[in-house]
């Protein structure tokens, strides 16, 4: 029998987050979950078996550390086991009443799995390679034309129009600043998340229940907790978003790309992070970020600094920020940039299809454009300052050399 789907004869009703995190069947199951003790949990938690604020607490500590099970055969999971077993007796047996103690214990119970190299993975960094749950919640596979918010249990929203204005209200989610009548708390037991998908031509705003705000560009998805934890707040990106982040002092507020994070307090700044570009960089207006790249040492970044990912190597340089948050104000200002790289954030703001012949692809431009205007507008003003022909041929956008 599969030692997993072994339930221990015992009651944990009144077990604190510190005794759960030296259970062996507890620490076991959230490290090397089965169907069977995922179902487990969850029916002690619907019955009022458990305090559910402990047992949250003690699965968000094992799974803070980044700790993964890989493939483990029988026999080595057995190995494993017995070693937890003898780990956990023995801190017992030295059990003290301080509460540092509470610490210590967990993370030599979590060490002993750690010790198993072969079979298990420790990321100290959140980063791709160790992707935790809120980076593999997954967009929808169908193709989406409006704004959507997709809520728990797969409910959604499809609001129509160029722009959204969604917040988190004590009495529920407001749209558009109207009531909808839709509940931001969430029944089950579990950690669960929404997202909202900003598509290619519209753009949204989002307050967060703790006040966070935040803008958003086209063609971004963002994935947040209904509920925030406790201890700090977490969120993740594909795309452009800026952010004007509430200042919690005891509860740090992580944004997540799939190569690096950003730890603030209370911050704004701007990140762009598009899964599907290799460059992705975070600009700081204000406050302090402290960036998480890989196995690199952590980056503290200084207002007026843009932290630079791309082609595995990073960059920290100063900038004028007005360059990369104008956008949420209708405005696009750039300097010495790419004829490409303009007409690419173009195509995702207007969810039009913009091209340009290779030989001006690489024009270095510098001005400022109103987004407020239609696209056509923009380009030909691009047209008049930058030695290009636009037109416009089969719902495509040309730019070729005059």
């Amino acid at each position: 029998m599969n030692i997993l789907d072994h339930y221990p004869d015992k009651k944990y009703d009144s077990y604190t987050a510190e005794e759960l995190l030296q259970d062996d069947f507890f620490v076991f199951s959230m490290t090397c979950p089965t169907e069977t003790t995922e179902k487990f949990w969850h029916k002690l938690q619907g019955n009022g078996e458990i305090d559910v604020d402990s047992y949250r607490f003690a699965r968000y500590f094992i799974e803070s550390v980044q700790v993964r099970s890989e493939n483990i055969r029988e026999d080595e999971k057995k190995t494993l086991w017995k070693s937890i077993e003898t780990r956990n007796r023995k801190l017992r047996e030295k059990r003290r009443k301080k509460r540092v103690w509470f610490y210590c214990s967990a993370a030599a119970t979590v060490a002993a799995l750690v010790a198993f190299g072969s079979m298990i993975l420790y990321h100290e960094n959140d980063n791709a390679a160790g992707l935790t749950r809120i980076e593999d919640i997954k967009a929808p596979d169908t193709q989406i034309e409006n704004i959507q918010l997709i809520l728990t249990d797969d409910k959604s929203v499809s609001l129509e129009g160029e722009e959204a204005e969604i917040a988190y209200r004590e009495h529920g989610i407001e749209i558009n600043k109207q009531a909808t009548g839709l509940k931001k708390e969430y029944a089950g037991h579990d950690i669960a998340y929404n997202q909202l998908i900003v598509p290619r031509g519209k753009r949204s705003t989002l307050t967060l229940a703790d006040g966070t705000h935040m803008w958003i560009n086209a063609s971004t998805r963002v994935v947040y907790p209904v509920t925030f934890d406790k201890g700090r707040r977490e969120i993740y990106v594909d795309g452009e978003v800026f952010l004007d982040v509430a200042n919690r002092d005891d509860r740090p507020f992580v944004v997540k790309t799939k190569t690096f994070s950003a730890e603030v307090l209370g911050t704004s700044f701007n990140i762009t992070a598009y899964e599907s570009d290799e460059a992705k960089s975070l600009v700081l207006v204000s406050g302090s970020v402290r960036i998480h790249a890989g196995n690199a040492k952590d980056i503290l970044l200084a207002p007026s600094e843009m932290f630079t990912s791309a082609n595995g190597s990073t960059q920290v340089q100063t900038v004028q920020t007005e360059y990369y948050t104008s956008w949420k104000s209708g405005v696009y200002q750039y300097e010495s940039e790419s004829l490409d790289a303009i007409l690419k954030r173009l195509s995702r703001y207007y969810g039009q299809e913009i091209v340009c012949e290779s030989q001006v692809a690489t024009f270095k431009c510098s001005g400022k454009l109103d987004l407020k205007d239609n696209l056509e507008e923009v380009l030909s003003g691009i047209a008049l300052t930058a030695p290009v022909r636009y037109q416009y041929n089969y719902e495509t956008h040309i730019l070729t050399d005059k």
